[in-house]
C-alpha cells in the first residue's frame, strides 16, 4: 500500500511540476499576456466592475450577469494561484521526518 501512495504522490508531483512550468511559459508569452492577463483579466474585469455602478444596469436587473463575468475571472485567477501553490510545493516539498532521516543517512554514506 505504501508503494501505491508513493507512486500516486510521484505522479501528482510530476503533474504539479508540469502544470507550473506550463503556466510560467504561458505568462512569458506576449500573446497570453495581451489576451488573457491584460485583456480578459485586466480590461474586461475593470469594465465589468464599472458596469456595476451604472444605474441602467442596476434597473434592468443585469448586475447578476456582470457578477457572473467577475466570478468567472475570479475562478481563473484562483486556478492560476492554485497551480502556483502546487508548483511551489512540488519544487520544494515538505519532507517527513523519515524522509529527512533517509536523505541524511544517504548523504553521510558518501
Amino acid at each position: 500500500m505504501s508503494n501505491q501512495i508513493e507512486i500516486e504522490t510521484a505522479e501528482d508531483l510530476d503533474h504539479h511540476l508540469e502544470m507550473g512550468e506550463a503556466l510560467e511559459r504561458l505568462r512569458a508569452n506576449p500573446d497570453f499576456q495581451k489576451v488573457v492577463m491584460d485583456g480578459y483579466l485586466g480590461m474586461k474585469v475593470n469594465a465589468s466592475v464599472s458596469l456595476l455602478a451604472v444605474p441602467q444596469i442596476k434597473k434592468a436587473g443585469e448586475r447578476t450577469d456582470v457578477m457572473e463575468d467577475l466570478i468567472s475571472a475570479s475562478n481563473l485567477m484562483f486556478f492560476f494561484s492554485m497551480v502556483d501553490q502546487f508548483y511551489a510545493g512540488a519544487k520544494n516539498p515538505v519532507l517527513s521526518d523519515d524522509e529527512e532521516a533517509e536523505i541524511a543517512a544517504a548523504g553521510g554514506a558518501h
